[in-house]
């Protein structure tokens, strides 16, 4: 198995997953099903502002929180897997869906046949209110539209990726290519530590955070909750830092 991370949370920096998914889809061929590398994507600072159905990203499995871009519950998520990977794995925690309970029960006399995500499913209880509310969140996306919310979003970071790098106290780690990044945009502070950096901010009712890494940086999420003007306020309240 192949994991990687579609946009690092540490740095900014987006991977071209559809193009090493045609490089594992090359060194698949000519094997047999059971001896193909399986490509899974951790996307969870990609989904929700690019413009890119997850069935054409080229992996086999996907797998995303709902909370950060889409605006979802804290505590929800997806895992998305294409009809020839389910087949590879098996459900290692047992599901409450009725299909499959009946056809344990049975001893698979009988057997129905269950989706794979049903089955993949752990059981227990769940916290069924904040799955609800992800109808809410994808209807909020789907009416404004993909296509919009990825160029709002790559607008924003543009811009705020822009600013910081013309300011003498910042270095900015993050690529200034929309194909190289997405929304998330890090940088450091001259003679500033970032944690210290993101609590002078935060006493300027900006709102930043740091990455929760070895070595930190301070991070933006500019997103479609966001304007320009407010980009623009934190950008001087960056260059305001001494």
């Amino acid at each position: 198995m192949l994991a990687l991370t579609w946009v690092h949370s540490s740095t900014g920096l987006k991977l071209p997953i559809s193009e090493i998914a045609e490089a594992v889809q090359h060194a698949n061929r000519n094997r047999d099903e059971h001896e193909r590398v399986l490509f899974c994507v951790d996307g969870v600072h990609g989904f929700g502002n690019q413009d890119v159905p997850v069935a054409k990203l080229g992996c086999d499995f996907f797998v995303s929180g709902c909370h950060k871009w889409l605006f979802g519950p804290r505590g929800t998520g997806l895992i998305w897997g294409r009809r020839e990977a389910w087949k590879r794995v098996s459900p290692s925690i047992p599901t409450f869906d009725t299909r499959s309970i009946g056809n344990w029960i049975r001893s698979g006399a009988g057997s129905v046949a269950v989706p794979p995500g049903a089955g993949m499913t752990p059981g227990g209880f769940h916290s069924f209110e904040h799955r609800w509310a992800l109808s809410a969140a994808f209807g909020f996306h789907d009416t404004i539209g993909r296509t919009r919310v990825a160029g709002r979003t790559r607008a924003l970071a543009t811009q705020l990726k822009d600013g910081l790098a013309g300011l003498p106290n910042v270095t900015l780690r993050t690529p200034r290519s929309p194909d190289l990044s997405a929304g998330l945009v890090c940088f450091d502070v001259a003679n500033f530590e970032a944690p210290a950096a993101v609590d002078e901010l935060r006493r300027k009712r900006i709102l930043a955070s740091v990455t929760p890494y070895a070595v930190q940086y301070v991070r933006f999420g500019p997103s479609i909750a966001n304007a320009p003007d407010e980009v623009e306020t934190a950008v001087r309240a960056i260059r305001g830092l001494r």
